[in-house]
């Protein structure tokens, strides 16, 4: 890939990565995502068992119980999205290129 397609954002379309690569990163993928919630929970945990019995005078929670709490606190406090990429962020993008193409070519820096 030249470095001119670098500079302008452009990749390299799935079908065009070596095989190897393809695999490092669905091996990178399948290990690292249950990894960071598996540390989510544990830190989730901890803070609650450290924090919660102390002041509130709560019982300890397990494993479980805190990711539990996380995935309540995901659907209270976000609407039960798992990213910030829903319809709203999509309409937003949408918008911006649609301004950026009715832009006269002379008014960019």
């Amino acid at each position: 890939m030249s470095d001119s397609n670098m500079e302008n954002g452009h990749h390299k379309p799935w079908s065009e990565w070596a095989v190897g690569a393809k695999v490092a990163l669905i091996a990178a993928i399948a290990v690292g995502v249950p990894g960071f919630l598996a540390l989510c929970g544990a830190v989730a945990m901890w803070l609650w068992n450290a924090l919660m019995p102390a002041i509130f005078k709560l019982p300890a929670i397990g494993f479980w119980q805190a990711v539990g709490l996380l995935v309540l606190a995901q659907i209270f406090f976000k609407g039960g999205h798992a990213t910030g990429a829903g319809r709203k962020s999509w309409k937003k993008r949408q918008i911006w290129k649609h301004m950026r193409e009715e832009e006269p070519s002379g008014t960019h820096a």
